[in-house]
């Protein structure tokens, strides 16, 4: 037969008989590799090649890193607040003149260290200026959000991790009914604790680690449990609000003068009468630079270096006490290029710039001691010629009075505390479900506890403890009375998925404080 009259096997529909010829004489390599091209654009390869670097870290402990890496954010603050503290007292409290707890600045006691004990209850870290009823919305708003909220986020962590914990301790300690149906139903409530209390006083014959662990584990889930119920009040204590203070010092006539009009003495021109038409001593500030200035120059010329005669200087004196300027010169005293000549002696000045222990002529009843004020003399009016008060007296009559506004805010040494908490449970938790997940065979196994199992599992187990075919009419004493005498424990027993009943009878030769919960 010559090739004209051969007969073609039929070609796939669509696929020109050219193409499919040219890509059959196609050597094997180009074949290969025009293939791998296609592949490239292709969609499901892209996601096999997902599903491949998925495989390969499908066995990375992904749940315990993101867990363990948690811990260093609530350390995080721990430690900001803790290196916080000082920066906090210098520039939140020290430029106050009234203290969060009501104090004047300086007043006995008053102390701007924002950890001072004083000020544990006090909401020293407060801001804003609000009425009585907005500072009271928002402080029910935080024990309703942050307490209440918190602690339900707190007890469901507790109740999961509790709760796969729990299964773990069955499969290698017998465990009462009562133990299991706290743990399992009622997590986070006082007979909870009441139960914990009993676990973790039980004495074992002989020690192992593992029943250490057993107790470290009970001793943890007590304390995370007391801090869960805590919670609330902690989150209460450690939130409020306070009224605005202003400082304030009582003159002679009894009137109220703001803090911020009392004024430091610089000089008191004894005999004023002589430079002007004064009737009484001219009273200086600091802040009156038309006659300070003045001053300077006059005693820095009559006098030695700034001239002062009497008294001699004693440095380590930690008040600044007055000192008096008067030499036996005639002189003049230049104000504004008014100059006005005297005759001996030169003007009599208290000045009470420079440290001394002695006592200033004319003026020794007023005292020496000033508690730490920048000054000696203070004035509380504009008047040239008002009244000087000392130090003392401005210590004596000086307070802070509480004003119409009100700032809402946190005591720091107790949000440091809390902090200390949170870091404490969040460590318990980790550190039990870390452990659950490495050894317990049926949290490896996939098994999760849960309410409906729970109860299915304790139903089942029950009746075979009690043995009797009316089990479910039964009253609630006569089912406690019933597993207390049956003296019964849970465990998981070994090669299983499930949880059983065993004996345990060894629980009776104990004392009642050392043998465990029973109903």
């Amino acid at each position: 037969m010559d090739k004209s009259t051969q007969i073609m096997a039929p070609r796939p529909k669509g696929v020109e008989y050219g193409a499919e010829q040219h890509f059959s004489m196609l050597p094997r390599d180009e074949k290969e590799r025009d293939k791998s091209i296609s592949d490239l654009d292709d969609p499901s390869s892209k996601k096999s090649r997902k599903t491949t670097l998925r495989k390969k870290f499908q066995f990375f402990p992904w749940k315990v890193t993101l867990v363990i890496a948690t811990l260093p954010l609530a350390l995080a603050l721990i430690i900001s607040l803790a290196t916080a503290a000082e920066r906090a007292s210098v520039g939140y409290i020290l430029p106050r003149d009234c203290y969060p707890n009501g104090l004047w600045k300086e007043a006995t006691g008053a102390t701007w260290r924002i950890m001072d004990s004083s000020y544990f209850f006090t909401p020293n870290l407060s801001f804003g200026s609000m009425t009585f009823t907005q500072a009271k919305v928002i402080d029910i708003a935080w024990d309703l959000l942050i307490g209440r909220g918190g602690q339900l986020l707190l007890a469901y962590v507790n109740y999961r991790v509790f709760n796969e914990w729990l299964v773990y301790h069955m499969e290698m300690h017998r465990t009462s009914y009562k133990m299991y149906t706290a743990i399992a139903f009622e997590t986070t409530s006082l007979g909870t604790l009441g139960v914990l209390g009993n676990e973790f006083l039980v004495v074992r014959k002989g020690w192992s680690w593992r029943h250490f662990f057993r107790w470290l584990a009970v001793l943890s889930m007590l304390i995370s449990t007391l801090y869960v119920l805590a919670f609330p009040t902690l989150m209460a204590a450690m939130t409020g609000y306070l009224t605005t203070y202003a400082a304030y010092v009582e003159d002679y006539k009894g009137d109220l003068i703001e803090w911020g009009k009392v004024k430091t003495v610089w000089a008191i021109v004894e005999d004023s009468v002589r430079i002007g038409n004064y009737t009484a001593p001219l009273v200086v500030t600091t802040e009156d630079t038309y006659f300070t200035n003045a001053l300077m120059s006059y005693m820095k010329e009559y006098g030695n270096g700034y001239g002062l005669d009497y008294p001699s200087i004693n440095t380590s004196t930690p008040y600044p006490i007055p000192r008096t300027f008067c030499r036996n010169l005639t002189s003049t005293f230049t104000l504004s290029s008014n100059a006005t000549s005297l005759p001996a002696p030169t003007l009599n000045i208290t000045w009470a710039t420079y440290y001394s222990t002695s006592p200033v002529p004319g003026r020794a009843e007023h005292g020496y001691h000033s508690g730490g004020l920048p000054g000696y003399f203070y004035s509380l009016s504009s008047d040239r010629q008002g009244d000087v008060y000392t130090a003392d007296y401005i210590l004596a009559h000086g307070a802070c009075k509480p004003s119409d506004t009100y700032q809402w805010g946190f005591s720091y040494i107790f949000l440091f505390m809390v902090s200390i908490f949170n870091f404490v449970w969040a460590c318990i938790m980790v550190g039990m479900w870390g452990d659950t997940q490495r050894g317990s065979r049926m949290y490896r196994a996939g098994r999760r506890p849960g309410l409906l199992t729970s109860v299915v599992e304790l139903a089942r187990v029950v009746r075979e403890e009690i043995a009797r075919g009316d089990a479910e009419g039964m009253q609630e004493n006569e089912l406690r009375r019933a597993l207390r005498e049956s003296g019964g424990m849970l465990v998981v027993p070994k090669g299983e998925f499930r949880i059983g009943r065993t004996d345990g009878s060894l629980r009776e030769r104990r004392s009642w404080l050392t043998k465990g919960s029973t109903f």
